[in-house]
């Protein structure tokens, strides 16, 4: 583990030597379970998990399920399970930023839950701070990981050989990996009118279900974290085809980072 690393510890309990590593379905875990060395399959609650060493760190990895309620449950159900030093989160989304490719990577710098607040007529959604269980104290819609999970992410990126993605025949390129923004909501499809809302408010890359809740979490239970997520689809009103055809390239691609990254954490 690194020195900057071991600073930064959760606060409510003793941190084991384990990561907690989280996919929202199961092709975006597929490559990271492949990997495992002395892997078992076992199971928390009725929900799966493989347990295992990736790049000799001791890990457990899960699907969440789709969607914010998924997300908090399960993100929070293994934390207080394993009680993690970690936990790293990777999966796929919709590109709103229209520079973005599939299979290009996302290190999510801030996260945010883009269907908190009221939706109007006129102006689509108007955002408010967050309520939370300590009596109502307010909680900004803003989720970023700490200084010293993206300067081992920083690491990762610049050594980080890129992959070559292949669309269909006539399609292939060299993809990219950058720090940038994502947004989650229980919205698989969006109009015209949402996203550009994410690209003017938030400057968002890329929009899914499950980055906000889990980096809420952790960042309530002040747990060490990191997002990871590859462009699928481009955001629009009805990706169904779009998302089943381009979401296993994305996939394979979030997962491949994810997994070099972990050599960071020696």
């Amino acid at each position: 583990m690194t020195s900057s690393l071991q600073q930064e510890k959760p606060q409510f309990y003793d941190a084991k030597d384990i990561i907690v590593i989280l996919g929202a379905v199961s092709q975006e875990i597929t490559l990271l379970v492949n990997a495992l060395e002395m892997s078992e399959k076992k199971q928390l609650w009725g929900i799966p998990y493989w347990q295992g060493k990736l790049h000799g760190q001791y890990v457990v990895i899960a699907i969440t399920g789709i969607g914010k309620t998924y997300t908090g449950m399960t993100s929070t159900l293994f934390i207080k399970e394993f009680q993690p030093r970690l936990v790293l989160m990777t999966g796929t989304g919709a590109r709103i930023n229209p520079q973005l490719r599939t299979g290009d990577i996302i290190v999510a710098t801030h996260t945010y839950e883009h269907d908190y607040g009221s939706l109007t007529t006129d102006k689509d959604m108007v955002y408010r701070p967050m309520n939370s269980p300590d009596d109502g104290k307010e909680v900004i819609n803003e989720f970023k990981p700490s200084a010293a999970m993206l300067a081992l992410a920083q690491k990762a990126i610049e050594s980080y050989q890129p992959q070559t993605i292949i669309i269909d025949e006539n399609i292939s390129y060299e993809n990219s990996v950058r720090f940038g923004v994502i947004a989650s909501s229980d919205l698989f499809g969006v109009p015209q009118a949402r996203i550009d809302l994410l690209r003017n408010q938030f400057k968002v890359d890329i929009m899914e279900m499950e980055s906000g809740p889990l980096g809420h979490v952790c960042q309530t239970f002040s747990v060490p974290y990191l997002i990871v997520r590859s462009g699928s689809n481009i955001a629009q009103e009805a990706p169904n085809n779009d998302y089943l055809r381009l979401s296993p390239i994305a996939a394979l691609e979030g997962a491949k980072f994810l997994l070099h990254f972990i050599k960071f954490l020696n």
